[in-house]
């Protein structure tokens, strides 16, 4: 891939009127070149030099559950580095009726899947319908790619049709590739070792393939890598600079560097091993796994346990724990764990993990269940966690955090289940607006020449602009419209290099003016 060098110039400037706050502009002229479907990483990074304040921006690798988060919105935080601000939080209107809710983000919106695709107006304050996108969508460059089951497209043009045996599964296009599972059942149920391609298969696939070229996707050119077990399917994908990883619901963890795979993690059919969630956090990937409900760390080579991240909310069991959303946020680390529906936040400052709040108000905590409602379902003879609680997904939109709920799946409610009255079972299946002060975020306008962004902070907000145009602007309040005032003295920024990891290519320069103050 080829991309032009950044050039950055940081600006510290008086208003022009008295009455006006002083704000410091920092603004990058960037050329992004060739989207091959990489994650884009840290444009800047710099804190005041009263070491107050934490100044960034940069773009989420983030794949939550089945889904990932756009690539092309570009966010832009202030973080104190003494603790994390507050957050307030508000329930929106519930996409659907079932217990469970699943998000993305897509050019600059969020979208609620299940049993029909919705999206969110802000305007209007309710889910909207939308067409459905059951593997969701992303925007590679200027186009438009719809994973659809067993089938994509491109700018409305099927590129890959479903295969004539068996089906695709878990797209996800990353470095030039386009990635999928392949099983065929052989009309044998259950998973089981692979014996021969007559006997049912899973194969993991990674095909060369470009969607400006406006081709279809050559399988011939694939690498194709044939899985242990018939059935394995994954729950999120993730990058480490030039790999690409992905990892079953049977625990195989598994590794493509541009020319083939490599197993890191073998699965096995007795061992729970599943990771829902990858995050890039500084220079490595983290993975939220199950049943340790902690991140796990990708290196590169091995994968690391990071004991106590999250550590378990107090009274309950420290079974069966799953971390299954990950995501960054006010420059800080977010987490939301199975079965008790816990949100935790990890500030990089303090290095310490804060519980910020569990999402459901029922029933009380309990190490004497593994579970929520375990006795219920015993009484009842159904599977013992599927009124658990989950955290679905964690979206940032604009200056807000979209935390959404299920149960064990989006179930529908039903009368037997009368232990969970309406204003109970109804917690499954919301959607709340979580807000601290200090983020802003914006899809940016597509372009792969060259592109001016400006990121402001005045007393009494923060500024995005791309060429001049305003994209988004958030205000301050609190501690953190101090941060302004902090801003006027900043060490030298860290340019390229931050929490959303390295930046996506080939270099950045800058230089640093900063005018008196008046």
């Amino acid at each position: 891939m080829t991309l032009a060098c950044a050039t950055v110039l940081l600006l510290a400037a008086t208003a022009a009127a008295a009455s006006q706050q002083q704000a410091v502009e920092i603004r990058l002229k960037v050329e992004f070149g060739e989207d091959i479907g990489q994650n884009f990483g840290t444009l800047f990074e710099t804190r005041s030099r009263d070491n107050a304040f934490v100044f960034g921006a940069g773009f989420l690798g983030v794949y939550n559950t089945h889904y990932r988060e756009d690539r092309h919105t570009v966010h832009f935080f202030v973080r104190p580095t003494a603790n994390g601000p507050a957050h307030t939080i508000e329930p929106l209107p519930r996409p659907s009726e079932l217990a469970g809710a699943y998000l993305f983000s897509h050019d600059g919106r969020v979208y609620a899947t299940g049993p029909e695709m919705r999206v969110w107006s802000d305007a209007e304050s309710r889910w909207l319908e939308d067409e459905p996108a059951p593997g969701g969508r992303m925007r590679v460059g200027n186009d438009q790619v719809v994973f659809h089951e067993s089938r994509v497209e491109c700018n409305g043009i099927v590129v890959l049709d479903a295969p004539e045996q068996g089906a695709y599964n878990r797209f996800y296009y990353a470095q030039g590739h386009l990635f999928f599972y392949h099983t065929y059942w052989a009309g044998q149920p259950g998973y089981r070792p692979y014996a021969s391609d007559a006997e049912g298969f899973t194969k993991l696939y990674a095909c060369p393939w470009r969607p400006a070229d406006g081709t279809s996707v050559d399988l011939d050119q694939a690498v194709v890598k044939t899985l242990p077990f018939v059935g394995e399917t994954p729950f999120a994908y993730g990058q480490l600079r030039d790999d690409v990883l992905t990892c079953s619901n049977i625990g195989g963890l598994y590794v493509f560097n541009g020319e083939h795979w490599r197993t890191i993690v073998e699965g096995e059919l007795e061992t729970s091993y599943q990771i829902y969630s990858m995050v890039n956090f500084d220079n490595r990937l983290l993975m939220g796994q199950y049943p340790t409900g902690e991140l796990f760390e990708f290196d590169g080579e091995t994968v690391t346990r990071l004991e106590g991240w999250p550590p378990p909310m107090p009274g309950v069991s420290g079974s069966a724990r799953e971390a299954q959303s990950t995501t960054l946020y006010g420059g800080e680390l977010y987490t939301g764990v199975w079965p008790w529906g816990e949100l935790w936040r990890y500030h990089p400052d303090t290095k310490q993990w804060t519980f910020a709040q569990r999402m459901f108000t029922h029933p009380r905590a309990t190490d004497e269940t593994v579970h929520p409602y375990e006795r219920e379902c015993a009484a009842l003879g159904i599977v013992a966690n599927l009124w658990g609680q989950r955290v679905t997904s964690l979206v940032v939109d604009g200056p807000s955090l979209f935390v959404s709920t299920s149960a064990k799946s989006p179930t529908a409610w039903e009368p037997r289940f009368d232990f969970l009255t309406d204003d109970l079972w109804k917690e499954y299946g919301a959607v709340h607006r979580l807000t601290t002060p200090g983020h802003a975020s914006a899809n940016l306008d597509w372009t792969s020449g060259p592109t001016v962004l400006s990121f402001a902070v005045s007393a009494d907000g923060l500024e995005i602009k791309q060429d001049g145009k305003l994209l988004a602007r958030t205000e301050l309040r609190g501690d953190a419209a101090r941060a302004a005032q902090s801003a006027r003295e900043l060490e030298d920024p860290v340019w390229g290099n931050g929490i959303y990891g390295p930046f996506g290519g080939l270099s950045i320069e800058g230089e640093k003016a900063i005018a008196p103050s008046n």
